[in-house]
């Protein structure tokens, strides 16, 4: 069905039918013409033949009249009626009566000046005298199916026939009398029908083969490269640039499938050169995203290097207090020792070592932990309970939040959330929003409130909410920019929220604030479960 429509809907299928069309169309004017041609040709012929046989008839029969020789002109005129195709001949007096025939039965009869022989003189009240010779011809068809032809030929008064003494006729009469001449038109409706017939044929004939061989023309010259340059179309739809139409003519279709065979040879050519520069393009980004990592990863330390600073600052006044605690403590007991000690200087003692052992254990921590945040390596991902990194983080900076004495809510699920990620740099992301949150708090007001939740069974949020100063609405869609602060630039390079927001785009997650001018600042992070899935 659909090979149907797409040959009716074809050009060549068009174009052919509408040619054929107009093919039939000329020759069937062709045809009706010239077999009108031939037919009022022969019929013309027939009638000067008519004409001269009825003069011949006339001037064979002259003698006879002018000397009223009756029986002679009787004897004639039967005789050439027994030639074949002369039907009839008469001859009437000028009262209408039949004088001479072929057929003996007709012999002076009188016919009515209503018949068609007579109705063209005698077609008013007087007799015109004379008959045109565009109505001397009559046509009738009798029984067999053959028409005949009939002929008026008038016996006009000569002098010869006025001045002779057998039968003298007036010299003012015109007219004498009739010849009534009547052939036969079989053999000429026999050759008409014959010539149509053949015309028919011939026409049948020619029209077939003309259809045939022009068939086989739209078919070679159009159909079928047509058909290559839609394949072709096709092939190049499908990135096929290898494909090449074959068409060897030099008209208009050549010319084209030539244009398109140059075409397809320049888009491949183009492609080539694109794939090139895309490859260079490729590596080119390959090599520029290699140096932005190792700038992130510059930035990322440069900010760290801001952080150890500012703790620097914190943890060297909280270790110099356990310090100052070890040292007094370490003297008491030396000079508790130095006595003779009994065994309530012995206990004392113990319980000073006790003492000098956890001060001088969290120092270690603090010192501890300080060493591995700083020689933390970024970059490499595992799987990470995110509690346990959240609280690392909040150990950290826990002698800034004492400092201020802000109060920390930690709003955790209520299992625990184990995420693939780049730990160190989660813990660096946090201790950035931390620093921030816990300088924008009030001192002895402030509140810190974390919050970890499974957003869904693909992704996590981390929320960071305080209640401080806030941030202008205008200065909220820059925070991110690196070198960007609203601290100030001896507090701060402005480049804790650039990192933060680097480190969340290289997780795949969203950070989104929330924040208003003496409200607080709220930041929401989300990150993926897991990395392969992204």
């Amino acid at each position: 069905m659909k090979r149907i429509r797409d040959l009716y809907n074809s050009i060549g299928f068009k174009l052919f039918i509408f040619v054929s069309f107009l093919i039939i169309l000329v020759l069937i004017v062709l045809l009706y013409i010239n077999i009108n041609f031939f037919a009022s040709k022969m019929e013309k012929l027939i009638r000067d033949n008519a004409i001269q046989s009825s003069n011949l008839i006339l001037q064979s029969t002259r003698n006879s009249m002018l000397h009223n020789q009756r029986n002679d002109l009787a004897s004639m005129i039967t005789n050439l009626g027994k030639v074949q195709y002369f039907k009839s001949i008469r001859i009437y007096n000028k009262m209408g009566r039949i004088e001479f025939t072929s057929d003996s039965t007709e012999l002076y009869q009188v016919v009515d000046k209503d018949v068609e022989q007579c109705i063209f003189c005698h077609d008013s009240e007087h007799a015109k005298g004379t008959i045109p010779k565009e109505n001397r011809f009559r046509e009738t068809k009798p029984i067999n199916g053959y028409r005949m032809l009939g002929l008026i030929n008038p016996i006009e008064n000569e002098p010869q026939c006025s001045n002779a003494d057998c039968h003298a006729h007036y010299p003012n009469e015109k007219l004498l009398g009739l010849l009534d001449f009547q052939i036969s038109l079989e053999r000429l409706d026999r050759t008409k029908a014959d010539v149509t017939n053949f015309a028919i044929i011939s026409f049948i004939l020619l029209t077939l083969v003309s259809l045939f061989v022009f068939s086989r023309i739209v078919r070679t010259q159009i159909q079928q490269p047509v058909s290559k340059l839609i394949d072709g179309t096709q092939q190049i739809a499908e990135l096929n640039l290898d494909h090449r139409i074959d068409v060897n003519s030099s008209d208009e279709i050549g010319k084209l499938a030539e244009a398109f065979n140059f075409m397809i040879a320049k888009l491949k050519a183009a492609r080539t050169e694109l794939t090139e520069w895309s490859n260079k393009l490729e590596q080119r980004v390959q090599e520029k995203t290699k140096k932005l990592q190792e700038a992130n990863k510059q930035l990322i330390m440069a900010e760290k290097l801001s952080s150890m600073g500012k703790l620097a600052a914190v943890v060297a006044h909280e270790i110099n207090n356990p310090l100052s605690g070890i040292l007094t403590y370490a003297k008491l007991l030396i000079r508790n020792l130095e006595n003779s000690p009994d065994q309530q200087q012995i206990d004392d003692s113990i319980k000073n070592l006790k003492i000098i052992r956890d001060e001088s254990k969290r120092c270690g921590d603090i010192v501890r932990n300080l060493l591995l945040f700083a020689k933390s390596s970024f970059g490499k991902r595992s799987l990470n309970t995110l509690q346990e990194i959240i609280n690392k983080s909040v150990q950290l900076i826990q002698h800034s939040i004492n400092l201020k004495n802000v109060t920390l809510v930690k709003e955790y699920a209520d299992e625990d959330i184990v995420i693939e990620c780049d730990a160190p740099a989660i813990e660096q992301m946090m201790i950035a929003l931390l620093i921030n949150a816990v300088e924008a708090c009030p001192e002895k007001q402030g509140e810190l409130v974390i919050g970890i939740r499974r957003e869904n069974d693909m992704s996590v949020e981390i929320s960071l909410k305080d209640n401080g100063c806030g941030i202008d609405e205008d200065l909220l869609p820059h925070i991110f920019e690196p070198f960007f602060s609203t601290k100030g630039g001896e507090h701060s390079v402005g480049l804790g929220l650039a990192v933060v927001y680097g480190i969340v785009e290289n997780h795949y997650g969203t950070i989104n604030v929330e924040s208003k001018k003496g409200q607080g600042t709220t930041f929401r992070i989300f990150l993926p479960i897991n990395l392969e899935t992204k």
